[in-house]
């Protein structure tokens, strides 16, 4: 996909998130995009992959469960018990569909990159990791201490998706949630690479 190719399907993207979505929703999507860009070039990645996958990873956020699932189906992957119980949770796998089926991106990385954002899975290339850790690090996510951001956003690659990934574990466990097994394989492959502090 050239830059200019790349520019354009983000450019329709973005229209297409700003209709589909809240203003809530576009401000967390559009932070997510920047932060990915940001990030990208420490981590050898064009920053316009970033951007894309950015701006696209929650553009179905705001569809209903038939249309989630509907569309996440075509992905050829197997519907998950947790998934099926809230398909809401199919957002990202939704929108990876729709990215390359209406939008025309055929990058792989971007493409799993969007899927993979709401669970992590493991063998995620750098893309993928850094859009999972920007969606949960952007700076409007409140919830987020500015110790663990700043933790987080100043360490390697693998590090910074392992203490998003502890995070987002001790938040679900401590709520008696269920927890993806795409996650805790994530953290698996991210604690045994890794350098711990």
């Amino acid at each position: 996909m050239s830059t200019d190719e790349m520019e354009e399907a983000a450019r329709r993207v973005l229209e297409f998130a700003r209709a589909a979505l809240s203003p809530q929703r576009l401000g967390h999507s559009l932070r997510v995009a920047h932060l990915s860009r940001e990030l990208c070039p420490r981590f050898g990645v064009e920053p316009g992959r970033g951007y894309l996958a950015g701006i696209a990873h929650d553009m179905m956020k705001a569809s209903g469960d038939a249309r989630l699932l509907e569309f996440a189906s075509r992905d050829g992957e197997p519907i998950s018990a947790l998934e099926r119980e809230k398909p809401a949770l199919l957002h990202g796998r939704a929108a990876a569909v729709l990215l390359a089926e209406e939008f025309g991106v055929e990058d792989f990385s971007v493409l799993e990159a969007v899927r993979h954002h709401t669970f992590g899975a493991p063998g995620l290339d750098s893309l993928g990791k850094i859009v999972f850790v920007a969606d949960k690090m952007e700076p409007g996510r409140e919830s987020v201490p500015a110790e663990l951001r700043s933790r987080v956003l100043s360490s390697g690659l693998d590090e910074m998706a392992r203490l998003v990934l502890e995070d987002n574990l001790s938040y679900l466990e401590s709520r008696g949630k269920a927890i993806s097994p795409l996650t805790r394989a994530m953290l698996a492959e991210t604690t045994n690479t890794g350098v711990r502090p």
